[in-house]
């Protein structure tokens, strides 16, 4: 049975609010990803993965897909390319809001926002509060590339500085997932992120950062790319999917049936 929540009429709906469903929202971006990957890469990457989510928790949990948000928030920057399609954050706060106020106002108790891009990690946690506030529901934000770092690190070739934007992570599953839209003849390391210190980890999946300061204003980039693509396969995209799956299942399990603690009852 498909778990799309656009396919499904109004009392199907209603089945799965009676049911307690988690809903699942892949948010993505269109944006320029260098010379070698689509500009659709993160709308793209996020629907797929959301999919493979919902698959792997099916026969655990109800659970529902939403259609891919494909736009969002940019920096201006990133506008010297053809590609970006930027939405003002607090354009797409509000849009992101009243999506998830929506489902709250059906009925819906529980919905994680799959977040595949680096930008929306702010506004979407802005989100959160306010339906918090305005509901007393709890929604949460979940990035695969979080979910999948300690797995991938394992098996990735390329060094600290290879993932950020357009490299080895990234570069990884749109081979695996459309192997024609990854231009692998035009993969270049000229975009590796090399500006690393205390502060400034350079590189998403290993962590480390400690302050809020954007990559596009730390190091140039000539094509457009702040990572390293050269070293991506599908055997690692492999590994990120199976991580992706196996840990969002154990967490959509834990989010499915936890109950807030009472502390008069403990």
């Amino acid at each position: 049975m498909s778990f799309y929540f656009g396919e499904k009429t109004w009392p199907e709906l209603k089945e799965y609010i009676e049911k307690d469903a988690v809903v699942l929202l892949p948010v993505g971006e269109m944006e320029e990803h260098s010379l070698y990957l689509p500009v659709d890469t993160d709308a793209r990457i996020a629907k797929y993965l959301t999919n493979e989510i919902a698959d792997e928790v099916k026969d655990d949990i109800p659970v529902l897909v939403m259609p891919t948000v494909w736009s969002g928030y940019t920096p201006k920057f990133v506008g010297h390319w053809p590609g970006a399609m930027r939405v003002r954050p607090q354009v797409f706060t509000d849009m992101i809001h009243d999506i998830c106020a929506s489902l709250a106002d059906m009925g819906f108790n529980k919905v994680v926002m799959i977040d595949c891009h680096g930008q929306h990690a702010p506004m979407l946690n802005i989100v959160t509060k306010l339906i918090a506030d305005e509901y007393e529901k709890y929604f949460v934000v979940a990035s695969p590339l979080v979910f999948s770092a300690k797995e991938f690190n394992k098996v990735r070739k390329s060094g600290r500085g290879g993932v950020s934007h357009a490299g080895e992570w990234e570069a990884s599953i749109i081979m695996k997932i459309n192997p024609e839209l990854a231009r692998t003849e035009h993969f270049t390391d000229k975009d590796k992120m090399r500006y690393q210190t205390d502060f400034v980890s350079a590189d998403t999946a290993l962590g480390g950062q400690k302050v809020c300061w954007s990559s596009w204003g730390i190091q140039k980039t000539v094509n457009g790319a702040l990572g390293d693509p050269t070293q991506a396969s599908i055997q690692t995209a492999d590994a990120i999917i199976n991580a992706v799956r196996k840990n969002f299942k154990k967490f959509l399990n834990e989010y499915y049936t936890f109950k807030i603690n009472d502390l008069e009852q403990i």
